[in-house]
């Protein structure tokens, strides 16, 4: 009887843990980043997933071997152009993120998707949904670090290595451009460029409420990378965007020259991000139902844990955004912020 019982409590705790992991919302920031390195959760044994997320070699096609090192440490490992922003429709878009979510670590936020509700600037009303690529310790807690090309590279910069962009990337080497030049950028990255122009009205750091929610499969079948006993919502329901089959995976080949010449005459390989813009407004209501009943869960302020208040914008650089980029304890290529006063 009592292994009955302990049976019973242990069934019961773990549907209790996973409603909890469900209900996860708060209030939080966000700022932008693009800095070609490979991201965190792109590293085996990070979280308990399908697979970590696809990272690409420098022609930015995806490689087979999850341990290779980060183009900011002498590696091949880059951030795919694919994962980048795209609207589904006026009202909804998918992307990827740098997370830090209170009360969790890497285990519990790799591959894991929050559905974000922007509160202010230009985009206050809209929602996005973005899966967890990076993670950050500097970052602060409830902060999600928007990959968007052209938005800083921050301190570690592997975009001039792959793309032949300037010394300290495109625009500011933190909040990146300020007004729209995506059409002088490598074609893979123009679509996500010009999401945060069109879109996204060009918003700097939106605040944003936030909850867990079922990622869809229009972003997991980017990365690759699905957490453990989560079905990813959309499918055979509908296609939130034309599907563009990815180049088999290869294993590094030698980084390639750095020089932008090199760079300016690579042709970028078609990817799922050229069809970025087009979108599907039936995928978006596929996705209803999932958020409908993630809706209903109980939402509470996030409790920010960090010590180091996130950064309140740096449209006019008074305030410099986040380098969002990781790598394995082993690595360089870690997320950290620098400010004015520490320059």
């Amino acid at each position: 009887m009592s292994s009955i019982r302990s049976l019973a409590l242990l069934a019961l705790s773990t549907g209790f843990a996973s409603l909890s992991a469900a209900q996860a919302s708060g209030s939080g920031s966000t700022t932008r980043y693009w800095d070609c390195c490979k991201g965190s959760c792109s590293w085996p044994g990070k979280a308990d997933v399908s697979s970590p997320v696809q990272m690409c070699g420098i022609n930015d096609t995806p490689l087979s071997d999850p341990n290779e090192k980060s183009a900011s440490d002498g590696g091949n490992g880059y951030m795919c152009s694919d994962q980048s922003p795209w609207a589904v429709n006026e009202t909804m878009s998918y992307g990827f993120a740098a997370v830090n979510i209170p009360g969790g670590s890497e285990a519990s936020w790799c591959c894991a998707c929050y559905e974000l509700t922007f509160t202010s600037e230009k985009v206050a009303g809209k929602k996005m949904i973005v899966q967890a690529t990076n993670t950050g310790a500097d970052l602060a807690g409830g902060q999600f670090d928007l990959a968007m090309p052209g938005g800083g590279v921050g301190i570690y910069n592997a975009c001039t290595k792959q793309w032949g962009a300037p010394a300290q990337g495109w625009g500011e080497q933190y909040g990146g451009i300020a007004t729209d030049e995506c059409d002088t950028f490598p074609s893979a990255l123009q679509p996500g460029c010009s999401w945060r122009f069109d879109w996204f009205g060009n918003s700097d750091n939106p605040d944003v409420d936030w909850k867990q929610v079922t990622c869809p499969k229009a972003l997991t079948d980017k990365t690759g990378c699905i957490r453990q006993g989560e079905t990813p919502t959309g499918g055979d329901e509908g296609s939130d965007e034309p599907s563009t089959p990815k180049p088999k995976p290869t294993t590094a080949a030698p980084p390639a020259s750095s020089s932008p010449a090199a760079a300016s005459s690579y042709a970028a390989p078609a990817s799922s991000s050229a069809a970025a813009e087009s979108s599907s407004v039936a995928a978006a209501s596929s996705y209803g139902a999932s958020s409908a009943s993630s809706a209903a869960a109980v939402s509470s302020s996030a409790d920010y844990s960090s010590t180091k208040e996130a950064p309140t914008g740096y449209g006019s650089m008074s305030a410099p955004a986040s380098s969002a980029s990781y790598a394995a304890p082993e690595e360089s290529c870690e997320v950290e912020y620098v400010y004015e006063n520490e320059l």
